[in-house]
């Protein structure tokens, strides 16, 4: 099990030679990440549907529905790949080279493996997550449950309080149920946590063998990197007190505390 003191210390080393350089490497990807999710949202967020008749709503969808799938296809062959390619800057920022055209890694070596490799390591993910929709839809099927809060929020009244606060105990036993189920697919999100790190060092690498390779580097390692994770939140709530801004300066110091937990992992803790 690794030490995150020693992780973060690491860190703090390198980022006091390179932070700018990392700190623009950062921007660049979740701009990229991120640009594309927001005009979407902001273009739903306009939308009047209390004026529009049904057959226009229905249109509306259906070009939700296709930025959905565009946005989602962007998602696969550009943020993932580019994603890997922040881990690959990371890795080579440990050997001195801070070249940000490092981020284009992904697409000028083995692109195709590097996106499929992720595209099923993030299906593997999705499908042990549907585990956590099992309580939902028995919720739905066996006791009604959406016809009884559309009923409450429709004649919510002093009658009715008694029947909600009842079915508030309801829908707390389905929330616990609901994370007990998606239990399955956080372990293995984090079992995947290494999956980007490996492709960064060896983008030709058969995706069973990455998948493989990362589950192996994350035994006994999987409580420690959630308390890793954890361990970033005091920072978080501070940065988010400055906005985006605080958040977006915090970012290059978890990136290298995770390339280094990469490196400790892997053996390579020391360079």
């Amino acid at each position: 099990m690794f030490d995150r003191k020693v992780l973060k210390d690491r860190a703090k080393i390198t980022l006091s030679r390179s932070y700018f350089m990392i700190l623009i490497a950062c921007v660049i990807v979740n701009t990229v990440s991120t640009i594309g999710a927001g005009i979407m949202s902001g273009r739903i967020q306009d939308l009047n549907f209390s004026s529009m008749s049904y057959i226009r709503i229905l249109a509306v969808f259906a070009v939700i529905s296709l930025l959905g799938l565009i946005m989602l296809a962007v998602s696969i062959f550009i943020t993932a790949p580019l994603n890997v390619g922040l881990k690959y800057f990371m890795l080579q920022n440990e050997l001195g080279d801070s070249r940000l055209d490092n981020l284009l890694f992904p697409f000028r070596t083995e692109y195709k493996n590097i996106t499929f490799t992720l595209f099923m390591k993030n299906l593997y993910i999705f499908l042990w997550s549907l585990l956590g929709l099992i309580p939902i839809s028995i919720a739905l099927w066996q006791f009604g449950l959406f016809d009884k809060l559309t009923v409450l929020v429709q004649q919510i009244n002093r009658e009715s309080i008694k029947a909600a606060l009842s079915l508030s105990g309801v829908m707390l036993v389905l929330l616990l149920f609901t994370l007990i189920f998606s239990i399955p697919a956080i372990i293995k999100e984090l079992q995947y946590s290494m999956v980007s790190y490996i492709l960064a060092d060896d983008p030709d690498i058969e995706w069973k063998v990455a998948i493989s390779r990362s589950k192996e580097m994350m035994v006994g390692n999987k409580w420690a990197y959630v308390k890793l994770i954890i361990s970033f939140l005091p920072w978080y709530i501070i940065a988010n007190l400055f906005c985006c801004i605080g958040s977006m300066l915090l970012t290059p110091y978890i990136e290298e505390t995770l390339a280094q937990l990469y490196l400790e992992l892997n053996g390579k803790g020391e360079f």
